[in-house]
């Protein structure tokens, strides 16, 4: 089985002009390292239509977007981002074009209808994770709100972003809430505990480490470590060697790396006591660079690598499983034709 463990879709608020000057903002970075911008002072809007790439950072795409650029997959988990304010504004995913007739006006409350509704164009390929953000209207308000996007909605998990709305992971206040009621309802939650190129994230909230006290308290949790932690990512791992239940995605960091680097990467996972079968594949598509084929071919193409590290070949199992069937196998999957 083929799947893409993260991914996004949709528009981040009502404009979709935003969309684009959120993902130009946090693709800077990479623009100037490919020498495309200028690197000691901010583009010009000359510069930034002469790069062509002032619309790639996080292009605002749907349903039909999302499949047509994901050949061969055969799931492709879609995350909704739940409501935070930013530079006061309120964003969240939504649906800009009202394509996917969720019957109310457009806002980012909506953020898990919208992700449903992606689902419901094509239930077979889609997965849906939920979101929500417990100092948005408080934690009591989240727990309810994840509970009907997993019982009423059908969405499948939970996606979660700290850094981005400025809440620790490990807030037994704020956080744990959250936790308790994805155990409860026997849903895996995913975290963004890794770095981000958003300036208004706080990078001190992105520490693996804080996931700790969440793996102490609780032990049934499934707990997904998106990008694996870059760029902490030794620390990530070795907090899948601690916990049983923790597992982690590769999305962004496998854009960041080379294919020797990867195949070091996982090369190194067992002999630190992490099983492969604990790490997916990941793109965090639309993103630039984030090409899901490309992507995928970098993976399966890794072993190729072998010879030249002095190294042993990655077993074709083990290869294949993070691919997607490690993936398939965490959320009850393997085999099944649809979650919903």
């Amino acid at each position: 089985m083929i799947i893409d463990a993260h991914s996004h879709i949709l528009g981040l608020a009502a404009d979709p002009e935003f969309t684009i000057e959120y993902g130009r903002e946090g693709s800077l970075c990479i623009y100037r390292s490919m020498g495309m911008l200028p690197s000691h002072r901010m583009p010009t809007e000359e510069e930034w239509e002469a790069s062509g790439f002032t619309r790639k950072g996080w292009p605002v795409i749907g349903p039909k977007e999302s499949v047509r650029d994901h050949p061969g997959f055969d799931k492709i988990v879609v995350l909704a981002i739940s409501p935070q304010w930013l530079d006061g504004r309120l964003i969240g995913t939504v649906d800009t074009t009202g394509d996917l007739g969720v019957d109310a006006p457009m806002h980012p409350d909506l953020c898990n209808d919208y992700i449903a509704a992606v689902v419901d164009t094509d239930p077979d390929r889609f997965i849906g994770f939920a979101s929500v953000n417990p100092l948005y209207r408080g934690p009591d308000a989240a727990v309810v709100e994840l509970e009907r996007a997993v019982v009423e909605l059908g969405l499948s998990g939970v996606k979660l972003y700290p850094m981005y709305q400025h809440w620790a992971a490990n807030d037994r206040d704020v956080a744990f809430p959250v936790y308790a009621k994805a155990q409860e309802l026997g849903i895996p939650v995913m975290i963004h505990q890794a770095g981000s190129t958003r300036i208004d994230a706080k990078l001190e909230l992105g520490r693996p480490a804080l996931l700790d006290d969440v793996g102490r308290v609780f032990r049934d949790l499934r707990v997904i470590i998106a990008h694996c932690g870059l760029p902490w990512v030794d620390e990530a791992l070795f907090l899948l060697t601690k916990h049983p239940n923790f597992y982690a995605e590769l999305s962004y960091l496998i854009a960041s790396i080379t294919r020797r680097d990867l195949f070091l990467l996982l090369s190194k996972c067992e002999p630190m006591f992490v099983p492969l079968e604990k790490l997916f594949f990941g793109t965090d598509y639309p993103g630039f660079l984030y090409d899901p084929v490309g992507l995928m071919g970098k993976l399966t193409t890794v072993n190729e690598e072998a010879e030249a590290c002095g190294l042993p070949p990655i077993p074709r199992t083990k290869v294949d499983g993070l691919a997607g069937d490690n993936f398939a196998r965490t959320l009850g999957i393997l085999g099944a034709t649809s979650k919903r």
